[in-house]
């Protein structure tokens, strides 16, 4: 039976990623290295950033003051981009489908959690979401990668076992964060990571469409 849906942010809810790459593309400017075109971003993206610069050919040794004034670029850039970005295609739908099927959804994040509760304001979709995981700060990313616990915490707190939710996101990070709580590791495709990323990490299910989630839910539910 699932209980809960937890959804990541950025390219799973948000469609975003171009304003993501471009905003990346303008710290590894500011960084002194060449930007990236979106095929090398989906192949190498991942948190905490120092992974992803280290993929990408960015010295490992950088002084943390210089990588943390380059995620301020990043955030500056991409929140000028992401201010006009819509939802992914089929969000509302699936949204509204949970609420009348009475199973919440919680968003865990690597965003800023103040950032991401401006957008659902904006798109008007908070009423859909019973909570918003996320960061404080905007350099948590560079170096650790903690959505999964925060999200750990809160089903500890709301009393959820970990095998009733289905985990939804974009990037190997979410799969991989299924597979250690024990929950169901639903990977969306046009996003942060490429298909062929996705489909490797073999994910309990690997879709095109957040609608089909529907189908998924009824079935599961069934059993």
């Amino acid at each position: 039976m699932i209980k809960l849906v937890a959804f990541d942010w950025n390219g799973t809810i948000l469609s975003d990623t171009v304003a993501c790459l471009v905003g990346d593309d303008a710290a590894l400017v500011a960084l002194g290295y060449k930007p990236i075109s979106l095929k090398k971003f989906q192949e190498t993206f991942e948190v905490p950033l120092v992974n992803f610069y280290t993929k990408i050919g960015v010295n490992p040794k950088i002084p943390k003051a210089k990588l943390e004034k380059s995620e301020t670029i990043f955030h500056e850039t991409y929140e000028a981009r992401a201010a006009n970005s819509r939802t992914r295609a089929g969000t509302r739908s699936l949204l509204k489908w949970l609420k009348a099927h009475n199973i919440p959804s919680v968003i865990f994040s690597n965003h800023i959690r103040y950032q991401i509760i401006k957008h659902l304001k904006r798109l008007k979709i908070e009423e859909y979401f019973a909570e918003v995981i996320g960061n404080g700060q905007t350099n948590e990313i560079i170096f650790n990668r903690g959505k999964g616990e925060k999200l750990m915490d809160y089903l500890k707190a709301k009393k959820i076992n970990p095998a009733e939710i289905l985990i939804v996101g974009d990037t190997v990070e979410e799969i991989e964060i299924a597979r250690e709580l024990g929950a169901i590791a639903v990977a969306i495709t046009n996003g942060y990571n490429s298909t062929k990323r996705l489909k490797d990490k073999k994910p309990d299910y690997l879709l095109n469409d957040l609608r089909k989630i529907e189908g998924i839910i009824v079935k599961i539910n069934k059993t």
